[in-house]
């Protein structure tokens, strides 16, 4: 059923809603349904092309170069002839925590069977071992999270500090769980893996030193920055401020701060946090030692960075999904997103292939979840009365089996 959803989709396309910019210089690529191959090395004239082919075969994913080629369909890669790429940004719910993948996500160790709820760790924390399966779901939860992380980029980052017009950005969600961000300035094109690198470090605060943004000793007092400071100054006096407001006094110690210090603070914490929001700030109620201060930086530097995968902002020949496409894993449309309406955007209202009618599946197994503002399950192998959007999401999923047809 679904791969018939898919060609209906392909069939009553645009063109136009498949075009990219400079068309001719992209390579092209897409995953059959039932098939766990790629196709690669294409490249097409027109999006009339484009989309016939996808009548045809009705690709379970499709994708495109973020690299502009001279030879976008030659075989080997050094045959293609690399002549720009545009700077692109991943965000995804799966890198970052969030409280309610401890309601909804699963893992299990491959080698001892260790398994628990949340987000999956690097490695089993029972055995070592770094073989885990997980399974983990989409919630309005995650990709508010994921949403938050985009505006922080766009804005933070790429506008504010990096100087980049956000009309030379173009704001894809990926029909997932999250956000792909591809800067077009002229000025980023041509950036080598170097330069990238050096982009992803910084967005995600990477060497960050305190001796370098305006932290001192004068008198043995402590000097700091002010969170009205632009760049990664204020950014790092916004980290200080929004961890210590939060923290409580178990954090505090599993950082092996020193219990007198964490007493004090916590006593005078409303003094010491009006104390940095003066201006200038006045740093030295929090009688702190610099290897302490050192302890909270990690923390303050995670509240303020931004969480990309920074493989993706390195690759100069990455293929990303293309625009307007269809997310085989969710049947979600990766529709672009003007900036100024990503703050509303809603996934499951905005990106689903149909909406408005009630259906009947039977759910082979699900958490609890809210999606596009409906929670539902949890379900096991329970015939049930589902939104379509959601009930297309189960079946790109795999734990859904239809009871009845659905077209669009």
């Amino acid at each position: 059923m679904l791969a018939k959803l898919f060609k209906q989709y392909y069939k009553k396309i645009s063109p136009n809603a498949l075009n990219v910019r400079d068309f001719e210089k992209r390579e092209f690529a897409y995953m059959p349904f039932n098939k766990q191959t790629m196709i690669r090395h294409l490249s097409f004239t027109s999006p009339e092309q484009l989309k016939s082919l996808l009548e045809k075969e009705t690709p379970l994913h499709v994708y495109y170069s973020s690299a502009y080629y001279e030879n976008p369909s030659a075989p080997e890669m050094e045959e293609k002839n690399w002549l720009a790429a545009d700077l692109v940004f991943d965000i995804d719910a799966d890198h970052i925590y969030t409280p309610c993948k401890e309601r909804h996500d699963t893992w299990r160790c491959l080698d001892c069977g260790h398994a628990d709820k949340g987000m999956a760790p690097d490695k089993c924390p029972k055995c070592g071992s770094k073989k885990i399966d997980s399974e983990s779901w989409v919630c309005d939860q995650c990709l508010e999270v994921a949403k938050g992380e985009a505006l922080k980029l766009i804005e933070d980052f790429l506008s504010n500090d990096l100087g980049f017009s956000i009309k030379e950005m173009e704001i894809v969600f990926s029909g997932h769980r999250g956000f792909h961000v591809h800067v077009e300035s002229p000025s980023a094109l041509t950036l080598d893996v170097d330069a990238r690198r050096e982009l992803a470090d910084y967005v995600r605060g990477l060497g960050i030193g305190l001796n370098f943004h305006g932290f001192s000793k004068v008198s043995n007092l402590l000097i700091g920055p002010s969170i009205s400071d632009s760049g990664w100054r204020g950014r790092l006096a916004r980290g200080f401020y929004d961890f210590l407001s939060k923290v409580d006094e178990e954090t505090l110690l599993k950082l092996k701060m020193p219990k007198k210090w964490v007493k004090y603070f916590m006593d005078n914490r409303e003094r010491i946090m009006a104390g940095l929001l003066q201006n200038p700030p006045y740093w030295s109620w929090l009688k702190i030692s610099p290897s302490s201060l050192d302890k909270i930086l990690s923390k303050a530097v995670e509240c303020v960075a931004c969480k990309i995968d920074e493989r993706v902002t390195i690759d100069i020949k990455r293929l990303m999904r293309l625009p307007n496409s269809l997310h085989g894993k969710t049947g979600l449309i990766a529709v672009k997103i003007p900036y100024t309406k990503l703050d509303s955007f809603e996934p499951f209202k905005e990106a689903s292939l149909l909406r408005g009618e009630v259906v009947k599946l039977k759910v082979i197994r699900m958490p609890e979840i809210k999606l596009g503002g409906v929670s539902i399950g949890p379900y096991k192998d329970e015939v049930v009365k589902l939104p379509i959007e959601i009930a297309i999401y189960l079946l790109a999923k795999g734990v859904g089996e239809p009871i009845e047809g659905i077209e669009l």
